[in-house]
C-alpha cells in the first residue's frame, strides 16, 4: 500500500517530550502536525502581517490536510523511557532577595525516550501540491517535543512496510496511545499563539533582576483525539496467547479445588503473584488499565481445571515481553499462596499455546464453575433470556477478535441485542440453567445493589470456535476462577 511517509530522525537518538507531567515513549501525530505549523509560521515561506510572521495560505492548507485525514499508522523503533534518580543544582545569575529567591535552584533532570532508529508516520497519499509543500516545510522543522529534542524530518511517498507497523486499533489493548489532530486543530493552535503574543509584550528588563517567566495558555487537547496504535491483529486471533500450566501438589487442601471455592482460591493465587512481583506490577496482572484510558484490555486469567487439578494462567494476546518476563520471574521465585490456614508453594509452569490448549477439538463447551452474567438485567419491553445473557458474556470475552473482524463496539441494551444477534448469525448457540444457591460465591467483587446472576452454561461456538480447542472463560469472574469452558461432545438442544 502506497502512503505519504514522514520520517523523523532524532539527532541524539532521544525523544524528549511529555504529556500531563508524564514522559512520552513516542512523539504523537498531533505533535508532528504542530511542528509543521510552527515551521510554516516561522520559516522563509511565512508572510509578514502587521510586523509579524504568519503562515501563508498554501502552507496552512497543507497543514490542514494532515488534520483532515487520519494517519494510517506509525512505524516505531525500539524505545525505552529513561528517568534520572539524581537531581541537579543550578546557580541563578540574578535573584531578587525581596521575593525570597536564592542563588541555588534544585530541579530534576528531564526524562527522555531512547530510540534505536527514526520514527516513520504514514498518512494516505496526498495531492502533489500538498506533498511538495510539506516536503519544503519539513526542512524547517528543528525539533519535536522539547527544544533540545532536535530532529531531521523528510517527506516522501512509498510502499508502507507492515513489518513492525502500529495501526489504529479500536477499544482497549496493548500498543501506544497517541494524540492525533482533528479538523480545527490548526485554528486552535493559531488562536493559542495569538493569545500568547497578546500576553507577552516585548520590553526592557531591569538590571540585575532575572526576568520572570510568563506562563501562557496552550491549545491543550483541543481538536485532538486519543488513539491507540497497535500491531495488526489477525481477525481470527484469540483473547489468550498462552496458558501456563502449574501443577497443584497434594499439599493443596481438597476443598480449595471444589467449584464453589475456585474463585476464592484463584483470588489467593492472584494476590500471591502480585506480592511476588513487588513494585511495578504489569497492568495485565493487576487487571487495571494502566496510565492511559485505552491500555490494558487483556487481563491475566487464573483458573483451575483437571483431575488431578492444575493451576492455569491464561496470558492474554499482546503482552509485552518485559511484562511476561516479570510474571515468569515471580513464579521462578516460588511464591507462597495462603489457602485457608495452609500455605502452598507454586511450581514453575509448563507453557502451551492457548488456541490449541485442550487435547481434542470439541463442538460444544460447558462450564464447571458457574459464570456470573455480565448483563444480568433485561431491556425494557424486549425479550431477554438467560441464554441471551450467556451469548452477551461470550461476546465480551471475545471482544478483541470481534473488533479485529470489524465489529464496532458499543454500549447499552441496543448494542447488547445486536451483539447477541451477530453471534447467532455466526452459528453460536447457548443454553443456560440458573444456579439456585448464592451467586456471590462465584463473584470476586461487585458494587452494592448489583444484580448477580450465576448460571451453568453450554455453548456451541460456531464460526468463533477457531480450532475448537481454545482456552476461554466467560462472565464477570472469568479472570479469577469462574466460567472456564471445558470441551464436551454432542450438540446443544
Amino acid at each position: 500500500m502506497d502512503a505519504l511517509l514522514i520520517r523523523v530522525r532524532f539527532t541524539a537518538d532521544a525523544y524528549r517530550g511529555g504529556d500531563m507531567a508524564q514522559p512520552e515513549l513516542l512523539p504523537s501525530p498531533a505533535r508532528l502536525h504542530a511542528a509543521f505549523l510552527s515551521a510554516a509560521g516561522g520559516g522563509p515561506a511565512a508572510d509578514t502581517v502587521d510586523g509579524e510572521l504568519v503562515a501563508g495560505a498554501q502552507e496552512q492548507a497543507a497543514v490542514r490536510w494532515l488534520e483532515d485525514h487520519h494517519p494510517l499508522g506509525v512505524l516505531a523503533p525500539r524505545a525505552r523511557v529513561t528517568d534520572y534518580a539524581a537531581r541537579r543544582h543550578r546557580i541563578r545569575a540574578a535573584v531578587n532577595v525581596a521575593r525570597g529567591e536564592h542563588h541555588r535552584e534544585e530541579t530534576p533532570f528531564e526524562p527522555f525516550s531512547a530510540l534505536d532508529g527514526p520514527v516513520l508516520f504514514a498518512w494516505p497519499l496526498a495531492p502533489e501540491d500538498v506533498q511538495m509543500t510539506l516536503a519544503d516545510l519539513a526542512g524547517e522543522i528543528t525539533h519535536l517535543g522539547r527544544a533540545d529534542s532536535t530532529v531531521v524530518v523528510s517527506v516522501t511517498t512509498g510502499s508502507l512496510d507492515e513489518d513492525g507497523l502500529l495501526v489504529r486499533a479500536q477499544g482497549r489493548g496493548a500498543g501506544s496511545e497517541l494524540r492525533v489532530p482533528r479538523a480545527g486543530r490548526t485554528a486552535a493552535l493559531l488562536d493559542a499563539h495569538r493569545r500568547a503574543r497578546a500576553r507577552a509584550p516585548q520590553g526592557a528588563g531591569r538590571k540585575s533582576v532575572q526576568a520572570l517567566d510568563e506562563p501562557v495558555d496552550s491549545a491543550g487537547e483541543a481538536a485532538t483525539s486519543l488513539v491507540r496504535f497497535a500491531a495488526p491483529r489477525p481477525a481470527s486471533g484469540w483473547p489468550f496467547a498462552e496458558v501456563w500450566r502449574v501443577p497443584v501438589s497434594a499439599r493443596w487442601p481438597a476443598w480449595a479445588m471444589r467449584p464453589a471455592y475456585r474463585v476464592t482460591t484463584a483470588v489467593a493465587v492472584h494476590r500471591a503473584l502480585v506480592a511476588a512481583i513487588g513494585d511495578d506490577v504489569p497492568p495485565f496482572v493487576t487487571g487495571r488499565s494502566g496510565t492511559g484510558p485505552l491500555g490494558g484490555g487483556g487481563h491475566l486469567a487464573v483458573q483451575f481445571s483437571g483431575d488431578p487439578a492444575e493451576l492455569l494462567l491464561g496470558v492474554p494476546f499482546g503482552v509485552a515481553d518485559a511484562d511476561r518476563a516479570a510474571l515468569l520471574d515471580a513464579l521462578a521465585a516460588r511464591p507462597r499462596v495462603r489457602v485457608g490456614r495452609q500455605q502452598v508453594v507454586l511450581d514453575l509452569p509448563r507453557i502451551a499455546p492457548a488456541v490449541t490448549f485442550w487435547p481434542e477439538p470439541a463442538d460444544r463447551f460447558a462450564t464447571v464453575v458457574p459464570l456470573v452474567l455480565d448483563a444480568p438485567g433485561t431491556p425494557r419491553h424486549v425479550p431477554w433470556t438467560l441464554a441471551d445473557g450467556v451469548l452477551c458474556s461470550l461476546g465480551y470475552a471475545l471482544r478483541g477478535p470481534l473488533e479485529g473482524a470489524g465489529v464496532a463496539w458499543g454500549t447499552g441494551w441496543a448494542f447488547r441485542r445486536e451483539l447477541v444477534a451477530l453471534l447467532r448469525e455466526r452459528g453460536v448457540k447457548a443454553g443456560a440453567v440458573r444456579v439456585r444457591s448464592s451467586a456471590s460465591r462465584f463473584l470476586h467483587r461487585g458494587r452494592e445493589g448489583d444484580l448477580v446472576v450465576a448460571v451453568h452454561a453450554v455453548l456451541e461456538l460456531g464460526e468463533l470456535a477457531g480450532e475448537r480447542r481454545g482456552f476461554l472463560a466467560l462472565g464477570r469472574s472469568r479472570h479469577l476462577g469462574g466460567g472456564l469452558l471445558h470441551p464436551l461432545t454432542g450438540g446443544v438442544g
